[in-house]
């Protein structure tokens, strides 16, 4: 369900006041947006975040009152480009880390950086805020961008918070609640895509590496169409690495942060995080971000030569995924699962590339 449909359901905003941020000139997520008009308080933006997301809600006094000394523990670079902050700790040691998008590829980063976390979510208005505070200022991202914050911003260094249960008042969203089946990893954090179905409609699968393929390709416009139905962004990824799976040996999504283009999503790719690569450097994801248009180029370089080891090939196409004319991530997939001879491979990826940032726009704006 979209954020602004959960608001008003729960009655916890106003219809009007949802349309009128919604058809407004107004930069930024829809929460974000209803709290700078003052409409929305941000401690009930936390939780129908929580609720959407299916994860817990850190509400205005766990950031206010969050151990500022663990911010240490993250490289700032990575705090800024993921939009992630920790803020304290559970009983059981797990560093628990705010975040604007509270997704499994964050987790896994996240992991290898501080062993166990647990992930929650708050509105991005406050937390981006607080990341510039503790990290220093990123270069803007429209597709991420918030507006500043009502939240009164002046510095707190209250006692380290209880924050073994974040959100006493909602069941669904204390921490104390999370079993181990909820906080252990599940199978898409390994960067390996495993078996999924679209649809009751679609035949369309996940192949796990080294299964037998499909005796067909999946085709480009089953995909689009449901994409235009996704509702989330991880739902429209998920979609889009199931055509990439289906489709090529090896793919990944990846988004662009700051001067980096980062592993977000993987198929046939042992190990995601490899997938860390400086913009300065040459590379066919590097080129399709410079053109905007999808590339095949093979540059010499070690960004390269590390995109070729990650996917498995030595000929690598990419495309741009484009959100308010800015490239927000871009698509790259190795050798087509039907050899050489696949000649509309490079063509059906740009295609894909196209209709995700269309979903992505879609649902950032409602």
């Amino acid at each position: 369900m979209r954020i602004g449909d959960l608001l008003v359901e729960k009655g916890w905003a106003r219809a009007r006041d949802v349309a009128a941020a919604l058809s407004s000139s107004d930069v930024g997520r829809l929460c974000s947006v209803l709290i700078a008009r003052g409409v929305l308080e941000f401690d009930v933006a936390a939780r129908a975040l929580g609720e959407q997301r299916g994860v817990p809600a850190a509400l205005a006094r766990h950031l206010e009152g969050r151990d500022m000394a663990l911010a240490a523990k993250l490289p700032s670079d990575f705090g800024r480009a993921s939009c992630a902050l920790p803020i304290g700790r559970t009983t059981g040691g797990a560093m628990i880390v705010a975040a604007r998008d509270p997704d499994a590829a964050l987790r896994t980063s996240l992991e290898r950086l501080v062993g166990s976390v647990t992930l929650v979510i708050t509105p991005a208005t406050r937390l981006e805020q607080l990341v510039a505070a503790a990290y220093g200022e990123a270069p803007r991202d429209e597709f991420d961008i918030d507006l500043d914050s009502a939240v009164d911003l002046a510095p707190l260094e209250p006692p380290p918070p209880d924050v073994d249960m974040l959100d006493p008042d909602s069941i669904r969203m204390a921490l104390s609640s999370l079993d181990d089946v909820r906080v252990a990893k599940d199978p898409s954090q390994s960067g390996l895509i495993q078996m999924t179905t679209l649809s009751s409609s679609s035949s369309i699968k996940l192949q796990p590496a080294g299964r037998a393929l499909p005796p067909a390709a999946p085709k480009i416009a089953a995909i689009r169409e449901a994409l235009e139905r996704a509702v989330t962004r991880d739902a429209a990824s998920d979609l889009a690495m199931s055509f990439i799976a289906g489709r090529w040996l090896a793919g990944a999504i990846v988004v662009v942060r700051e001067a980096t283009a980062i592993g977000y999503r993987g198929h046939g790719i042992a190990d995601l995080a490899e997938l860390h690569l400086p913009l300065r450097l040459p590379s066919t994801i590097a080129r399709a971000i410079e053109t905007q248009q999808t590339e095949s180029v093979m540059p010499s370089s070690p960004a390269q030569d590390q995109l070729a080891r990650v996917l498995h090939a030595q000929v690598i196409t990419a495309a741009p995924v484009i959100v308010a004319s800015q490239v927000i991530a871009v698509v790259a997939t190795g050798d087509s699962i039907h050899g050489p001879a696949d000649t509309n491979a490079a063509s059906e990826l740009g295609q894909l590339a196209q209709a995700l940032g269309e979903a992505w726009d879609r649902i950032r704006r409602g």
